[in-house]
């Protein structure tokens, strides 16, 4: 367990290939690593307890990695999805 990370529900862990070139983004969201996402622009992955999407916006000199929640009528539809 990473101690600087400890209580923290969502996470990013950006790998490297041997040229020190970024290959993908490993995404932990509601405590759970729910996947691996492709450095590449517009890439995404959602979270299958919550419904947030985590995408990837590359830009000029530098990237983003944004969560973006659901609204709340979304996140009701994916709990109510859970329980059928």
């Amino acid at each position: 367990m990473d101690c600087l990370n400890k209580g923290k529900v969502n996470d990013y862990r950006v790998n490297f290939n041997i040229n020190s070139k970024i290959i993908s983004i490993e995404v932990t969201c509601c405590g759970r690593h729910i996947g691996e996402i492709r450095f590449k622009d517009g890439e995404s992955k959602k979270c299958p307890l919550c419904g947030t999407t985590h995408s990837i916006k590359i830009q000029h000199n530098h990237f983003h990695i944004r969560p973006t929640m659901p609204k709340t009528n979304e996140i009701e539809s994916v709990y109510a999805d859970k329980a059928l």
